[in-house]
């Protein structure tokens, strides 16, 4: 059993996200899986070209950019969990440049075939936001996932986390996380 978690906060080490993905991974691991870390923010990923090379060459991008070792990555593990902070109410434009890259996949049965043995989670953070404001869009990314053939899980929310490392002294959010980790499972 293999689970990645993807951190799409551009915050690096003081981010929230990455912290609540670490526990989420720390707790899959207390459960026997192999478990890595992506910090996506760090990769260089192009845009999709929308040119539908994709859709000509059983499902492989044309864009041979990081985003090649997500797809591994991603097509190599059990189970996925995304992390991503609230920002401008939607998920980050580094998640946002993962998802729109998971097109390929859209429509390719095999792939369908294949993600539907995976569990896809998603953790979002943010500095306080009422869920209603940007929930539909991230109920939409979590949808588009299920679309692709994915066994959707949980879909956490963990607000008043502005401040930078802010969740550590959030022990109730730590445990959330920690859910999803053995959830993801």
């Amino acid at each position: 059993m293999k689970v990645i978690g993807l951190c799409a906060s551009p915050r690096g080490e003081n981010s929230n996200v990455k912290v609540a993905l670490e526990t989420a991974l720390e707790a899959a691991a207390a459960k026997g899986a192999e478990t890595e870390l992506i910090d996506v923010a760090k990769l260089q990923i192009m845009g999709c070209q929308a040119d539908n090379y994709c859709k000509a060459h059983d499902g492989k991008c044309a864009i041979d950019d990081d985003m090649q070792k997500v797809y591994k990555a991603i097509e190599e593990a059990d189970g996925i969990i995304l992390g991503t902070p609230i920002y401008f109410i939607d998920v980050t434009a580094q998640a946002k440049l993962v998802i729109d890259r998971m097109y390929s996949y859209f429509m390719h049965e095999p792939s369908k075939e294949l993600f539907s043995k995976k569990n896809f989670s998603i953790i979002t953070t943010n500095g306080g936001l009422e869920e209603e404001v940007f929930m539909p869009q991230i109920k939409a990314q979590f949808l588009a996932f299920e679309m692709l053939g994915f066994q959707t899980k949980d879909l956490v929310n963990l607000p008043g986390n502005n401040d930078p490392l802010a969740i550590k002294e959030n022990e109730d959010q730590l445990e959330a996380a920690r859910k999803v980790g053995e959830n993801i499972i």
